[in-house]
């Protein structure tokens, strides 16, 4: 006979673990991407329903009236519209510049994985360290939507060059990945007044996980090939510089945010998300619109990202708050 509390008590615990081994879960899924290479990159069309996934899964954790309490106090929306899209492609472009000189298509690499939009696996960060569910939402939203206009004048402006954005395509992942997930999730939330969230949203927890984990390796698998072909000493600075940018967002959002006075359940979404971008839409673009070498900046901003987020987050909140 099948006992549904003995099912219930196993994912909680699966999801304790695996939030426990996010540090080594992520940077695993790097390893694996680079391993099996084409033997999953094919699983690629799979990558925006994972992301679907995710999101609905938030979504049945948030009503209706806080999603829009978010939208009625524009300050921490504007604040991260600074720091993403402001303060941190200025400072790939004036790392870039400092110290690779000569290299404009490295620099406009630095200055677009920078510019594209925020990443939706922030939310699973912000979740794991209870930051505020609805506004990590709102800010992918806010983040993509104005990505096909930000991202193009960005890169322009800074690299001194033109990039296309596949507007429809963009704006279609969005309603896939994001929006239509995200309300369905509400939706349901509201139907049930709240009761989804109190039992099956828990349930569902570890699957949030599993996703990101083969996301992470089928979008590793994508530039394996591209990766280990074209290695040479110049991928150790460009390694570095990829790095230090994935820190330095943590610091400066989370303390910028305390001076601004922001919540700190706020503060933690707002850092996450200004961090942390969709490296996977950079990637696209620099192969698709740039000479190859503007890629390896994005390459290297993918095999970082989910392993100094854990390493941050760990330093900024202490331990993950598992639930």
């Amino acid at each position: 006979m099948f006992h549904f509390q003995k099912f219930e008590a196993r994912l909680k615990s699966l999801n304790y673990h695996l939030e426990r081994f996010m540090p080594i879960l992520t940077p695993s899924g790097v390893v694996m991407g680079l391993l099996l290479g084409s033997l999953v990159s094919w699983m690629t069309p799979s990558v925006p329903y994972l992301f679907g996934l995710i999101t609905f899964i938030g979504g049945l954790g948030i009503s209706s009236n806080a999603f829009f309490g978010v939208i009625k106090k524009p300050k921490t929306i504007l604040f991260f519209i600074l720091g993403a899209n402001i303060i941190m492609p200025l400072v790939a472009w004036a790392l870039a510049n400092l110290l690779f000189p000569g290299h404009p298509a490295i620099i406009t690499g630095f200055i677009l994985l920078m510019a594209i939009p925020t990443a939706i696996t922030g939310y699973i960060w912000a979740n794991i360290y209870k930051g505020n569910g609805a506004l990590s939402l709102t800010l992918i939203i806010v983040s993509t939507l104005l990505a096909p206009f930000l991202t193009p004048y960005t890169v322009a402006l800074l690299a001194q060059t033109n990039v296309q954005i596949d507007t429809k395509g963009m704006m279609l992942s969005l309603l896939i990945m994001v929006v239509i997930p995200s309300i369905v999730g509400i939706l349901i939330n509201n139907a049930t007044q709240g009761k989804v969230n109190d039992r099956v949203g828990p349930n569902l927890k570890p699957f949030s996980k599993i996703g990101l984990f083969f996301i992470i390796v089928i979008n590793t698998s994508n530039v394996a090939e591209r990766l280990i072909a074209d290695a040479s000493w110049i991928y150790l600075p460009i390694a570095l510089v990829c790095a230090l940018l994935a820190v330095i967002g943590y610091p400066l959002a989370h303390y910028l945010g305390k001076i601004a006075g922001i919540a700190l359940e706020d503060r933690k979404s707002v850092t996450f998300a200004v961090s942390m971008r969709n490296i996977s839409s950079a990637l696209v673009l620099a192969i698709a619109y740039f000479p190859p070498e503007t890629a390896l900046p994005v390459i290297f901003g993918i095999v970082f990202q989910q392993t100094i987020c854990a390493f941050m987050a760990h330093t900024l909140y202490g331990r993950k708050k598992i639930t």
